[in-house]
């Protein structure tokens, strides 16, 4: 969401009235906790309950709720809207000077970890994701000590491929491990992994599984390759491993399931991600339902099982 409003509204810093608006995050948005403190530092009203706004900055993460934002300007005809988020447009950026304020962590009462990204785009060009597209080649972003807030003892690093630039995740790693906080991650590339790597992976206090992914039955040999790496540095990849198994869409069925069963071999844990863009045939949800719930995955196989009116039923 590019934001020119220093340049267009700074004269009445005093009575601007900034209305923000997250349609659909899951975890707490980012570019909008630093549109807030950026609006704060302007001595703007800003806030999600804030009428008569003068500007709305609203942000869509998924494509099919883009829909949610089209009313705005019926509500609100008078104020200056701006739409951004990967479910609504690529292309639009916050201002570097936004991109680098320290978050707003205040905007969500209860929030109690940092989050923020150390580099930002990828190395890969995966066809089902938008990185690329939206952040474009692997480069440096902020370290941790900049968006870190002191009053929270978990931090979690949103990287698309934190691995990737190695020193980078060494230096940046290392100061998390050193200042004592757990951690969340967004996503690792096991394909990456060395036992340099797996070692300095051993030494986080965890707030949740580390999160890897199986996306591509040819990625086999280095996956397998990958977990028994994390199991010789001491990772319980049970427990303390989750890997997306990524699906299309149908076609995929059988490939996703062949993965789960893998990665249950491999005794590390899966979690089927399916194509939201796509609808979910019954055999699709019947795969969510055994593979997302680790107390199924791990008891029985994913024939085993039917799920009628809300109710679990093992097969004879």
């Amino acid at each position: 969401m590019r934001d020119s409003t220093s340049r267009d509204l700074g004269d009445k810093a005093s009575k601007f009235k900034v209305l923000l608006v997250d349609v659909d995050s899951k975890i707490p948005n980012l570019a909008l906790m630093k549109l807030s403190s950026y609006h704060k530092w302007l001595g703007h009203e800003v806030g999600f309950n804030v009428s008569d706004p003068d500007l709305i900055l609203a942000s869509v993460i998924m494509k099919k709720n883009a829909h949610h934002v089209d009313g705005l300007k019926s509500f609100y005809p008078d104020a200056s809207i701006k739409i951004g988020g990967p479910g609504y447009d690529l292309n639009l950026k916050l201002d570097e000077t936004v991109e680098h304020m320290k978050p707003d962590y205040d905007l969500y009462p209860g929030m109690n970890y940092s989050m923020g990204f150390t580099t930002r785009g990828c190395i890969r060009n995966c066809y089902f994701c938008v990185v690329p597209k939206k952040e474009g080649k692997l480069v440096q972003a902020q370290h941790p000590r900049a968006f870190h807030d002191p009053r929270f003892n978990e931090i979690c690093i949103l990287d698309n491929n934190w691995m990737a630039d190695r020193d980078w995740f060494f230096e940046t790693s290392q100061w998390i491990i050193d200042q004592g906080l757990r951690l969340r991650e967004n996503g690792l590339d096991i394909r990456l992994l060395d036992d340099g790597l797996a070692e300095q992976l051993s030494k986080f206090k965890l707030a949740a599984p580390l999160h890897f992914a199986f996306d591509s039955e040819k990625d086999l040999e280095v996956i397998v390759s990958g977990i028994d790496m994390l199991k010789a540095h001491g990772i319980d990849t049970k427990n303390k491993t989750s890997f997306y198994v990524y699906c299309h869409d149908d076609s995929q069925y059988e490939s996703a399931l062949y993965r789960c069963n893998v990665l249950k071999e491999e005794r590390a844990t899966a979690f089927l991600m399916f194509n939201c863009d796509k609808p979910r045939t019954d055999r699709i949800k019947h795969l969510q339902r055994w593979a997302n719930r680790p107390w199924l995955f791990w008891s029985i196989d994913a024939d085993q099982f039917t799920y009628n009116s809300k109710k679990w039923k093992v097969k004879a």
